[in-house]
């Protein structure tokens, strides 16, 4: 298939991702940390059978795993927590915040020259991003909120994350840091478990089922984004960047507005305008 085909195939997988999780934490799982445990016993599950056809091992070099795996960890729960406090067209809008921070872990850690066109699209992000958590209220304090912080230190650690990763791709292959990376994630929550211990015995398949959806969007769009990733980055960066769980969050304000949110046109209008110059900016941050 044609790259651009896969790229939209995980985009749109993508966002069926973060519409599921978002339904789960809202109907089903709303304990946070039961629902991060699940995740990553899912993860882990669908990540071993790749991993070893693969032929993942040990790690050639253990401490960027180790770091990739903290931050994957905290990154998890952290977005866990605030999928279940903010909207989708909310917290969506706050990851395009990737670029400043990435920005920022450059200037901070490796002496990287912080420029004035750098300065001018980490404002445009900030000011657009500001908007883009408005509602009906029109206020700015709408951004400064602990819910808007817990889901920048969400975008924060995937930075460090992402950056980690890199790290670790230079010494070990692919697969063999996936699978010490879903390793670390699960046995970094096994102290969570008292957190929801007495929940496990009411755990049905309602509870199961989405979460298994969840690992199983994951595994075909993270496939589908790095077969397109490999052909062309520029075009494949534009498609994975469209907001499908945005889209998919107003539709269901319009058919059905309790299962997800609900919020005027003219929000919507206001958010998506906001997130496109968010991502715009986000573009220009990484060339």
């Amino acid at each position: 298939m044609p790259f651009y085909v896969y790229a939209w195939i995980g985009t749109v997988v993508s966002g069926l991702f973060v519409i599921t999780a978002k339904l789960t934490s809202k109907h089903s799982i709303s304990n946070p940390w039961l629902f991060s445990f699940l995740l990553a016993i899912i993860i882990l599950l669908f990540t071993i059978p790749p991993a070893l056809i693969n032929h993942a091992s040990l790690p050639n070099s253990w401490w960027p795993i180790i770091l990739a795996g903290i931050f994957s960890t905290v990154f998890n729960v952290f977005y866990i927590f605030t999928n279940s406090l903010l909207d989708v067209s909310t917290f969506m809008p706050l990851f395009n915040f990737r670029g400043v921070f990435a920005i920022l872990i450059g200037v901070g850690f490796f002496g990287e020259k912080l420029t004035t066109r750098h300065m001018l699209f980490v404002a445009i992000i900030l000011i657009a991003g500001i908007f883009s958590s408005m509602d009906e209220k029109f206020s700015i304090r709408s951004f400064f909120k602990r819910t808007i912080a817990i889901g920048l230190l969400a975008t924060f650690f995937l930075t460090l994350e992402n950056a980690f990763v890199k790290l670790a791709l230079v010494d070990n292959s692919l697969w063999t840091t996936n699978l010490w990376i879903a390793i670390l994630n699960l046995l970094m929550l096994v102290p969570t478990i008292p957190l929801f211990k007495k929940e496990l015995r009411k755990l049905d398949v309602s509870h199961i089922l989405p979460v298994c959806a969840m690992g199983i969007f994951g595994t075909i769009s993270g496939f589908a984004a790095n077969a397109a990733y490999k052909t062309n980055l520029g075009i494949t960066s534009l498609i994975m960047n469209i907001p499908i769980s945005m889209i998919l969050a107003f539709l269901f304000s319009v058919f059905a507005p309790r299962l997800l949110e609900k919020h005027s046109l003219k929000i919507y209008a206001i958010r998506f305008v906001s997130t496109a110059v968010m991502i715009y900016a986000a573009i220009q941050l990484s060339r």
